[in-house]
């Protein structure tokens, strides 16, 4: 798999979605444009810097310290309509998407100002509090060239239903970053290792991205073990799950893999590198897979000796596994948006539900969704 060829047919649809500031539909109706959350919490949301003193292997200059975001959705009681937008107050990201659309692409009438789009989140809302050890933390990692807020309903779905979700945004392997300060830092991949099937680019890819995204995910919790007290100390650290969506998926794999507190690991539609890729996790794996996958899981499937549980979705295409089937007005797709995140957001709840709450796996029968279990 080409690693720039993947990450063009990501982007494909963005470029006649996003708009120039002139020609952008505006509808003050439509700035929620997914469901509200279904959990019994409202949600709250915390953005934090993160700089860890390591070398930063993904740079494109030397002597760099790893810096990247992270944002963190958590339980609250708060009722407030005071949300958080959906991407960055920067406007970073929409820049970053407006930037991809070619001049004379064109835009559909009706399609949502991105800027103006609400997130379900209230900013550092009162984490609720956990009656007996807190709340269980999920850590999610994002795709090739997108962000950790392509995932935000489902995010703010497990937060609702009494989960901390930390969302990363690797930087370097991100569309854009966008810092407190406002600095940002965009999407690099050296020129000779986008190809993940020849030696050098699979060679990148397994022993350089890999690993460097899943450090990230530990620091992260690392991070959070030290600042325990930006949420009132209602966080579980011994009671972890990870997920990814697309290369994230390694990210959450090896992660999860490394670290003994987490008990389970979701994969959407992501190719597996790093160890993982010849070691199996070896721990209770979801995984979800697309009607034409490049992610080749099935074997993953079968070599996993956790827990194993395979939903495939026909007609489904790869990016049907985040929010852009919400916000690109046209998004085309065989599979109904709401029925897709439907599938999605109960199967990834009531699985990390099981592991990290010990309540009973109940898996909802879909049309057109197969499920393998072992």
């Amino acid at each position: 798999m080409n690693y720039k060829t993947l990450f063009a047919l990501c982007l494909s649809l963005l470029l006649i979605a996003c708009d120039s500031d002139d020609a952008l539909f505006e509808n003050p109706s439509a700035q929620h444009v997914y469901p509200a959350p279904s959990g019994q919490y409202r949600v709250g949301i915390m953005e934090f810097d993160i700089t860890d003193y390591r070398e930063d292997k993904l740079a494109p200059e030397l002597g760099e310290l790893r810096q990247f975001t992270l944002r963190v959705h958590y339980p609250s009681q708060l009722r407030s309509t005071l949300y958080q937008p959906y991407f960055d107050k920067w406007q970073h990201q929409v820049d970053y998407l407006s930037a991809l659309r070619p001049q004379d692409a064109p835009i559909h009438p009706q399609q949502h100002e991105l800027q103006s789009m609400l997130s379900w989140s209230n900013s550092k809302a009162p984490i609720a509090y956990h009656p007996e050890n807190g709340w269980p933390v999920l850590f999610y990692s994002h795709g090739l060239g997108l962000f950790n807020a392509d995932n935000t309903e489902l995010q703010e779905v497990l937060a609702s239903h009494g989960f901390a979700v930390v969302s990363i945004n690797h930087t370097y392997l991100a569309g854009v970053t966008s810092f407190q300060n406002g600095e940002q830092k965009g999407l690099y991949l050296p020129t000779s290792k986008h190809d993940v099937q020849t030696p050098t680019g699979r060679a990148y890819f397994d022993n350089l991205v890999a690993p460097e995204i899943a450090k990230d995910v530990l620091a992260a919790y690392q991070w959070l073990a030290q600042e325990s007290g930006q949420f009132e100390h209602q966080l579980n650290l011994n009671n972890v799950g990870t997920l990814g969506f697309s290369l994230g998926a390694s990210a959450a794999m090896n992660a999860c893999q490394q670290l003994l507190v987490c008990k389970a690991a979701a994969n959407m539609d992501g190719i597996v590198l790093g160890n993982v890729a010849v070691n199996p996790l070896n721990k209770p794996l979801l995984l979800f897979r697309s009607e034409n996958p490049f992610s080749q899981l099935e074997p993953i499937y079968h070599a996993n000796q956790g827990d194993s549980i395979l939903v495939s979705i026909h007609g489904s295409q790869h990016n049907d596994f985040t929010d852009q089937n919400r916000w690109i007005v046209g998004y085309p797709s065989e599979v109904d948006k709401n029925t897709m995140h439907n599938i999605v957001k109960q199967h990834m709840q009531r699985f990390f539900n099981h592991y990290l709450k010990a309540q009973p796996l109940e898996l909802t029968e879909f049309e057109g969704v197969s499920i393998q279990q072992k």
